[in-house]
Formats: structure tokens, sequence, C-alpha cells
């Protein structure tokens, strides 16, 4: 209960107050009969406090449980022909768990209403129709809804739910789900957060982009396969096959073993080509030279044997010179 003065301190000023009749439950007990005692009855218009207690009629309350939880309560009734008495309201509170509740109104002022829709049975009878219930104009509305979000769209990467957002997928953080979060690696500084996960840098790969590219592949996240001959790797990021420029990293340079292997391999078999032609014309050459050698000497023997069978005759110089 609050004095006047409490109502003016400024040092703890309210923002918002309700007002109710009779204070059901405190602190999980029964709490009615010290309510009658402290609260004033001349404020009731309608008959006697006792009988305000007493008397079976539509009922609303609000209170909470021990987790806190907001408990709103409404019973349908007419006055002195169905309803609940206060009696019978704080002990079906208590029954529910809850542990601190009043009670707002009750009669034809127990209205309630949700999204706009009248939601209860008032027992009110409409002015220009007595058939029809109506709500009573009554100017004493507790309105509850549920705590907003700081944006209400959550930044359009979440959803709000009883004040708080819930950020979509894994990567969205914050309370305002403006913020991506791919973890304390934070992309290894080799990429970029989204909301997919990292978008990692050209030449790494992993969901982290802890990784870089096996051989063959280059590009963003390594999604490009190389183009490069003899199977040689290229340069991860770029994927241009000149691997010798600066800037290539030294754990490359094994990678180039299997290209410069085949490379050299190649050239040898062009170089073993070259001299084994060069080889066969020299051998031919020599064989010709060899071939047209014994020719000539068979020649000459075949010559000598003819003049050693020609026949001649011997004449003295001394009878050639007349002498």
């Amino acid at each position: 209960y609050l004095s006047e003065e409490d109502v003016l301190d400024q040092s703890n000023p309210f923002v918002q107050l309700v007002s109710g009749v009779v204070w059901l439950l405190r602190n999980g007990e029964v709490y009615i009969n010290q309510s009658r005692e402290a609260e004033c009855g001349d404020t009731q218009t309608t008959g006697t406090f006792d009988r305000f207690i007493n008397v079976i009629s539509a009922r609303t309350a609000v209170g909470h449980d021990r987790q806190g939880q907001l408990v709103l309560v409404h019973v349908d009734g007419q006055t002195e022909s169905r309803g609940v008495n206060l009696w019978e309201m704080a002990e079906f509170l208590k029954e529910q768990g809850v542990i601190n509740a009043i009670n707002l109104d009750g009669g034809g002022s127990a209205t309630l209403v949700l999204n706009g829709t009248l939601a209860n049975y008032p027992s009110e009878h409409c002015s220009f129709n007595s058939m029809w219930r109506c709500p009573r104009r009554i100017s004493t509305v507790v309105c509850v809804h549920e705590p907003g979000c700081d944006p209400p769209d959550c930044s359009g990467h979440g959803l709000c739910v009883a004040g708080h957002c819930r950020c979509h997928g894994p990567f969205w953080a914050g309370p305002a789900c403006d913020t991506l979060d791919c973890g304390p690696a934070n992309c290894s500084l080799h990429g970029v957060c989204s909301a997919s996960g990292c978008l990692c840098d050209a030449g790494w790969t992993g969901s982290n982009c802890t990784e870089e590219c096996p051989l063959g592949w280059f590009g963003p996240s390594c999604q490009s396969r190389c183009a490069c001959d003899h199977a040689c790797p290229c340069d991860p990021e770029t994927g241009s096959c000149n691997i010798t420029h600066d800037g290539v990293l030294q754990d490359h340079l094994h990678r180039a073993g299997q290209c410069l292997a085949s490379q050299k391999k190649e050239k040898s078999k062009e170089k073993f080509s070259l001299s084994e032609s060069s080889w066969l014309s020299l051998s031919s050459a020599l064989a010709l030279l060899l071939v047209l050698s014994a020719l000539g000497n068979v020649g000459l023997v075949l010559r000598g044997q003819q003049h050693r069978h020609r026949d001649y005759r011997y004449l003295p110089l001394r009878d050639i010179n007349g002498d």
C-alpha cells in the first residue's frame, strides 16, 4: 500500500500505477483480512466492503508466480448469480502457483479484450437492447503487451520474442542482431564473415579460411582449377602459371617439383633425340666412305692383276741405243 508521500516521492518516481481493491495473496498466503483492515470501505458505492468481498460475481485479478511471470485471471459471472467471491478467487490463484495478486475489479467492470476483440461475456446489458451484453465504459484499464525490441525488427536479421531478439542463422549476433560473428578465429584474417559463414580470400579455403588451396586449385575459396601445362601448379590467388614472380611463398616451391621434373624430362628427350639423329647421320657418312674406300682398293687390286698377266720382251738398253 502506498501513501500519498510515497506516490509523490521524487527520489523514486512512479511512471505508471495500477490500483486495485483487496490484496488477494501476499508471499503465497491469503491476505484478504489484512487488506480489509487496511483499506477504506467508504470508496465502495454499490454496497458494503464486506459484501464486495463475499458476493459471487465476475472478477479480474493480476499477479505473478515465483519465477516472476505475469498472471492475468478473468472469471465471467453475474453479481449474486454466478462467478466467484474473493475468497474463492484467492484460493484458486494460490493453487495455480501465484504468490502475489490483487483484485482489480468485479461485476460489470470485469471486461477482457484480446487483440482488440471482446473476449469475455460481460454482465452489463447493452443500452440499445437489453438482450445483448456490452462492456461497461470505465476509465481504469490495464494494458498488457510483450516488451518490444530495439529496433523492433531486430535489424531485419531476427525475431522479437518477449523483448529479446532471436537472431536468424548461426552468424548474426548482438542484442539487435546487427553483428556478424564467425567465431574467435574471425576467418583467420584470410576472409570476410558473412551471414552464411566465412567468405575466404583468394588462395584460402576451410570453414575458418585456415587452409591453403590444394595443388591445382586457385581463387576465392579455391573454387577454380589451374589450367597450366604439364600439371604445373598455379598461383593460388590469381591462377597464373608463372610461379617464379615475387611474392610466391617458399612452401609452394616443392609443388613445382613435379612440373620441373616433367619439363626437364621433355628437354632431355629432345636433346637425346637430337644427338641420336646426329650420330646416325655421321655413322651413315662414315659407312659410305668406308664402302667407297673398299671399292677403290678392290679396283686397284684387280688392275694390278691385269698388268701381271701381260706379255713382254726383254730388250737390252744397248741394243736400243745402237751400242
